[in-house]
């Protein structure tokens, strides 16, 4: 296990700042995620954590010690990438063993080390076979093995599921907490996939354009987000937001400060027309078994989320009022930031 931490750090090509400065402490056995769209800058953060990319300024310490200047294998970080970086032509054993073998680690020091690994990641049953007779779940796997056979301070996964289909997706999210759960150990993992976040994390580090947005638990973020932009990136479906002029003739307790609000799908009621908050028409209807989405149409053209009990009678076409859960509102200012409640 091992403290992060990220004072004022800085990544700059050339003119264009990628990070222009970022704070952040990642404390001893913590699972820290960082997401965000595109382009945000996650995985530069990581990689300046790892010493795959040279800060431009700042400072980065492990544990009290100054690592800025310092390659990766000096960090005594573990790398887990999207794509697995298997050796092809080597068995799972092989393919564990390597980093163990070059560090010149005894030989059977290494085959402890490798087994204790296997039964942890249920691989034992596929050390003797090749890359190309595994599936990419357990490929996966045997990346993950491989960085943790090495003991490393802490881990750092660089959207390590992307490559895999939605089913699997799901199996190895639950691997990965139980993993984390089973070592303790400290753990930075960069995804665009707010689900993975909010399922894995102990604390989300939510970035745009280089800069932090918000950090905190999963709950926090959801329930109380600090802005419009963590407001509609956390949560699926997102939370809707409807400008001030359009609700707040209706809901005469809205701050004045207030520009637009935030509901979310689930805290809105649906009711018959004229009994609501406003009115409005089902123009979509998504029945995905356990939930119902009806997408409702408002006179100004807004388009509101609104979750239904899985044996809504919802329609395309019907004329419905909704209200929203009053304590459940969020109000933000001109500048897209949340106001008190």
């Amino acid at each position: 296990m091992a403290i992060i931490e990220l004072k004022s750090v800085r990544k700059s090509f050339g003119a264009l700042d990628i990070i222009p400065g970022v704070d952040l402490r990642v404390e001893h056995g913590e699972f820290v995620v960082f997401v965000g769209p595109s382009g945000s800058g996650k995985s530069t953060l990581l990689r300046l954590v790892a010493g795959l990319e040279e800060a431009t300024g700042g400072t980065i310490s492990i544990d009290g010690r100054d690592v800025t200047t310092l390659g990766p294998a000096e960090r005594e970080l573990a790398m887990v990438f999207q794509s697995y970086a298997l050796y092809p032509h080597k068995t799972v054993r092989a393919n564990m063993s390597f980093a163990l073998e070059v560090a010149k680690v005894p030989r059977e020091e290494i085959r402890q080390q490798v087994d204790k690994v296997a039964a942890l990641l249920q691989l034992t049953n596929l050390l003797e076979r090749k890359p190309r007779e595994l599936s990419g779940g357990q490929r996966q796997r045997v990346a993950i093995g491989r960085a943790i056979v090495r003991e490393p301070v802490a881990f750092m996964f660089d959207e390590p599921l992307s490559n895999l289909d939605a089913a699997l997706r799901i199996e190895m999210r639950l691997e990965i907490a139980k993993l984390h759960r089973r070592l303790g150990a400290t753990m930075i993992y960069v995804t665009h996939d707010q689900t993975e976040a909010m399922t894995l994390a102990d604390r989300i580090v939510v970035l745009d354009k280089g800069v932090i947005q918000q950090t905190g638990s999963p709950l926090e973020l959801y329930e109380r987000p600090a802005n419009l932009f963590v407001a509609q990136f956390i949560g699926s479906p997102k939370m809707n937001v409807l400008s001030a002029e359009v609700a707040g003739s209706t809901l005469p307790a809205m701050s004045r400060a207030a520009t637009h609000i935030g509901i979310r799908p689930e805290d809105i009621a649906v009711l018959e027309p004229g009994k609501g908050h406003l009115d409005g028409r089902i123009e979509v209807v998504e029945r995905l078994g356990s939930d119902t989405f009806a997408y409702v149409a408002l006179a100004d053209g807004s388009l509101l989320t609104v979750r239904a009990p899985r044996d809504s009678s919802a329609s395309i076409g019907q004329e419905i009022g909704i209200r929203f859960e009053e304590g459940r509102i969020h109000a933000f200012d001109g500048k897209g930031v949340a106001l008190p409640s």
